[in-house]
């Protein structure tokens, strides 16, 4: 699955900007123009840019509308792509369905035919969370959205809204860049998908020079340079056929998980850094290139190495940055909030409803991110209510169909209480979430060492795999302080990492700490979350709380 690229082969339009928006009931069809709209920015959360309560929470269909015109061309292909829709969307073009998208956080791509003038795009949005979605959720009486999770239920079109052109014959469709590293060699095996007669691949270093020109397949490259976090090298892979032109990055990197370590080309490494959400001001889960280096040059700022996409995919462009600034990325698919059947029996038809679209989206996760060298891992679940038996059969079929398709480890972020997981034999390395001392033991920070030395020493007795700890945080309200140190304080946040940090570096099998979270971020209204989830290291507008000041030493020293 390519990214839209415009070269001397391709076009390319941006239909960004303002669109028309209006909600609309279940059964309207665009057959005409949209009447008694009002503008609308995109890519951006409806949400955040509405001042009434009654729309900033609507619950339902809206619907998005365009006019655009192009250039049409004969000999070209012409494709539409929006990044990501919250959530299920039916898309029209001058009236006509032209496809749906069931996936909230990967992008909708479809062939268009769009006529000469003025043409009419219409997307109409379904925020509704089911027990066929993914995040899963229920509609209650009155069209109240009850969501199973813990950050706000957007809605949009959140990333790039894009028109771009193929060739008719001849068209690059997709590629995919495996590396293979030994002790001695690099190598490359390429794969393109395509119907041109010759297809002739260049690898170009980050200075531009050529280290291999020849057919796709098995490459191997001279003085190959790995990427690391330390040496983010680039190559770029340049695919030509006789009337098309795509450039691929790609980093060479091999990575392997051993009982008690990560090992990234064939060194241990600690991966230290955030569990993330896309969340800004006034742009809710909108995707912003200005935002998105900010994070980046946080995130370098504060020596982390590693981010968690929790609990979603996220916009390519960051996995672009990843790739650039050396940062490593547990890639998550949106299965968040899959515990339905916690508290209670599990009804077959209920809990298993979700299960199709849950292997489509790691299909097209896996298929979107593959050639990222960022990518080292990829998250299937996000605290799946995994203590009940009947959670088994699931998740056995949701990890055979990721590992059909990737040689990368596989994990599941889990917060069930030990021992009653029941899947925690599937995966390759123990993800696992906890809060003690905040949601149970509330303020009583010497449970921490107790409590997270127990889950780890009897995690790793019993599985014998690597353990990181993807979850551990504080609601902290900035400029609130306290001494002794209390709860929703600078200074307890300071000494609940302090504390918990301790316990982590006491086991060496426990590879990796991934703080919630990175920044304040926007959730549903309860008396718990005033203005939101406050856990984050940074505010909400991207400014280091006290702690900030401890993990940026703390990650400078840990490798």
């Amino acid at each position: 699955m390519l990214y839209p690229k415009l070269n001397e082969k391709r076009e390319l339009y941006n239909l960004n900007g303002l669109f028309r928006y209006r909600e609309v009931a279940d059964d309207y069809q665009p057959t005409s123009p949209a009447e008694g709209t009002r503008p609308i920015a995109v890519p951006a959360s409806m949400n955040e840019q509405m001042t009434e309560h009654e729309h900033r929470e609507y619950v339902g269909k809206v619907l998005y509308e365009k006019n655009f015109a192009i250039p049409v061309c004969d000999k070209c292909e012409y494709r539409l792509r929006i990044g990501a829709t919250g959530h299920r969307a039916e898309i029209f073009l001058n009236g006509e369905k032209i496809g749906d998208n069931d996936n909230g956080f990967l992008p909708f791509d479809v062939e268009i035919f769009p006529v000469a003038g003025e043409n009419r795009l219409t997307v109409i949005i379904d925020n509704r969370l089911t027990f066929e979605t993914l995040p899963v959720g229920i509609i209650r009486e009155g069209n109240k959205q009850d969501i199973r999770h813990d950050f706000y239920n957007y809605t949009g079109i959140h990333r790039d809204c894009l028109i771009y052109s193929l060739p008719k014959c001849g068209a690059i469709r997709d590629i995919t860049i495996d590396t293979f590293v030994d002790d001695d060699e690099k190598k490359l095996h390429v794969s393109v998908e395509s119907n041109a007669k010759t297809v002739r691949c260049t690898v170009l270093d980050m200075t531009g020079n050529i280290v291999y020109d020849g057919a796709s397949g098995d490459v191997s490259l001279s003085a190959s340079h790995l990427w690391s976090p330390e040496d983010p090298y680039l190559y770029t892979l340049r695919v030509t056929t006789e009337t098309d032109r795509y450039d691929q990055r790609f980093g060479i990197r091999k990575v392997e998980v051993t009982s008690d370590s990560f090992l990234l080309n064939g060194k241990p490494i600690h991966l230290k850094g955030f569990g993330m959400h896309e969340d800004a001001p006034l742009l809710g889960k909108g995707n912003c290139s200005a935002v998105n280096v900010r994070d980046f040059e946080l995130l370098k700022w504060i020596n982390a190495n590693c981010i968690r996409t929790s609990h979603y995919p996220y916009a390519e462009e960051i996995l672009d940055l990843a790739d650039e600034y050396g940062i490593l990325v547990i890639d998550e698919v949106q299965a968040v909030g899959i515990n339905w059947w916690r508290g209670g029996s599990f009804a077959e038809d209920h809990g298993y409803r979700a299960l199709p679209l849950h292997k489509r989206c790691i299909e097209k996760l896996i298929a979107r991110d593959k050639n990222h060298p960022s990518v080292i891992m990829w998250s299937l679940s996000n605290e799946p209510g995994t203590e009940e038996p009947e959670c088994r059969r699931y998740f056995e079929e949701i990890f055979a169909t990721a590992r059909a398709l990737t040689k990368l480890p596989l994990t599941v972020a889990e917060c069930t209480a030990y021992p009653d997981s029941k899947i925690e034999d599937l995966p390759d390395v123990l993800c696992i979430n906890r809060y003690f001392s905040w949601y149970t033991d509330s303020g009583e920070l010497s449970v921490i060492e107790p409590q997270m030395n127990h889950i780890l020493t009897a995690l790793h007795k019993d599985f014998n795999k690597p353990i990181i700890v993807t979850e551990f945080g504080a609601d902290t309200i900035a400029g609130f302080h306290s001494l002794p140190a209390e709860m929703f304080s600078e200074e307890y946040q300071y000494r609940y990492l302090e504390e918990n940090c301790k316990e982590i570096d006491r086991h060496p099998y426990c590879v990796g700490e991934l703080v919630w979270n990175f920044a304040d971020f926007r959730t549903k209204q309860e008396v718990r979350r005033p203005g939101g989830n406050k856990k984050g290291i940074f505010t909400r507008d991207r400014e280091p709380k006290m702690a900030a000041f401890f993990l940026k030493d703390r990650f400078a020293k840990l490798k």
